[in-house]
C-alpha cells in the first residue's frame, strides 16, 4: 500500500525538468503512460518550458497544442522552445516535444501579467457535491470483476492516481451502454500541492487530459475497452481564467457536442469548490472504429 501523497510527489518530480541550453530542456526521468506517454504529461512538461523562459511577472492564459505522434515511454523527451514575443502585457511562446529527432507534440502558449477588468462567469451546474460519493478506483475495481480480460492488461484503468476522483455518474465499463454525452467529477490532489502558480497549472493542464474524450464515446455505447475502437487525442486546448488554489474539490464538468468522420469533440469547464470558473478546456480527438475482424 503506497503512502497518501507520493503518488501526488513523484507525479509534480515530472515537472522538474534538465536544463540543456538557454532555451532547450530535457526530461531523462521515467515516462507516466501505458504503452504511449499519456498526453498529459507532455502538455505539463511543455508549459513548464516555457515557463522556463518567462522573465516577466506573466502567467499562463492560454494553452494551444496537437499530439503528432505517440511518445516512446523508455525514451528521453528533448523540449525546444522559441520567444515569439515578449511584450508588456503579454508574452507569447512556442514549445516542441521531441524523441529521436522526430516533433511528437507541439503547442503554443500565451502569458499575461495580472490585470483589473470586466469580469463574468457562466454558473456552476447544480449538482451534487463530493461528500458521500463512491470513488473511482473503488468503483472500477468493482467493475473489473466482471471483465472478460486479463486484469494485468489494465494497468491505468486500476491504478492508484495522484488525484482522488468522485464522479457523479457512474458507467459501466464492463456492459457499456448507449448515454448522454456528459460526465461530472469531482476531482482533488491525493497530497498537498505546493503554493507555486506554474506548478499548480501544470498540474491542472495535466489531469485535463484523464476522460476528457470518454463523452465523445458515450452516446454510442463504446469505451476505450471496446475491442474495434482507435482512440487517440488530437488535440488539446486549455484556458487559465483565474488564480488557482488547487488544494481543495474542483468539480470538471465536461461535455461533447459532437462526434462524426472518425474524431469526437469535448468540452471541460473546471469550478473551484465555491463555484468560480477556474478554467475551460477542449479536445480532439480520433474515434475510429474497425471492422470487428481486424
Amino acid at each position: 500500500m503506497e503512502d497518501k501523497g507520493n503518488l501526488l510527489s513523484d507525479c509534480l518530480k515530472l515537472f522538474s525538468l534538465n536544463k540543456i541550453d538557454r532555451d532547450i530542456f530535457s526530461w531523462t526521468g521515467k515516462n507516466v503512460g501505458w504503452a504511449r506517454v499519456f498526453g498529459g504529461q507532455v502538455m505539463a512538461q511543455t508549459l513548464i518550458a516555457a515557463y522556463e523562459t518567462i522573465e516577466k511577472d506573466h502567467y499562463a492564459h492560454s494553452f494551444h497544442s496537437y499530439f503528432l505522434r505517440p511518445g516512446q515511454m523508455d525514451k528521453p523527451i528533448i523540449f525546444t522552445v522559441d520567444r515569439i514575443r515578449d511584450g508588456k502585457s503579454f508574452t507569447t511562446r512556442t514549445v516542441k516535444a521531441i524523441q529521436d529527432g522526430e516533433a511528437i507534440f507541439n503547442c503554443s502558449v500565451s502569458f499575461q501579467k495580472r490585470e483589473e477588468g470586466l469580469s463574468h462567469q457562466i454558473p456552476m451546474p447544480d449538482l451534487p457535491g463530493p461528500e458521500g460519493l463512491k470513488n473511482e478506483l473503488e468503483i472500477r475495481e468493482d467493475i473489473s470483476k466482471d471483465l472478460t480480460i486479463n486484469k494485468d492488461d489494465l494497468p491505468l484503468f486500476l491504478r492508484k492516481r495522484e488525484v482522488e476522483m468522485r464522479p457523479i455518474e457512474i458507467y459501466d465499463y464492463a456492459n457499456p451502454k448507449k448515454s448522454p454525452p456528459y460526465r461530472h467529477t469531482w476531482i482533488r490532489p491525493d497530497g498537498v500541492m505546493p503554493d507555486d502558480e506554474k506548478i499548480q497549472q501544470a498540474f491542472l493542464l495535466y489531469i485535463s487530459d484523464m476522460g476528457l474524450l470518454a463523452a465523445a464515446n458515450q452516446p454510442h455505447g463504446r469505451n476505450f475497452l471496446t475491442k474495434n475502437l482507435q482512440v487517440a487525442s488530437l488535440d488539446h486546448a486549455m484556458w487559465f481564467h483565474q488564480k488557482l488554489d488547487f488544494n481543495d474539490w474542483v468539480l470538471y464538468a465536461i461535455d461533447s457536442p459532437y462526434s462524426g468522420n472518425s474524431r469526437g469533440f469535448c468540452k471541460g469547464s473546471i469550478y473551484s469548490r465555491d463555484g468560480k470558473l477556474i478554467a475551460s478546456c477542449t479536445q480532439e480527438g480520433l474515434m475510429r472504429l474497425w471492422p470487428e475482424d481486424k
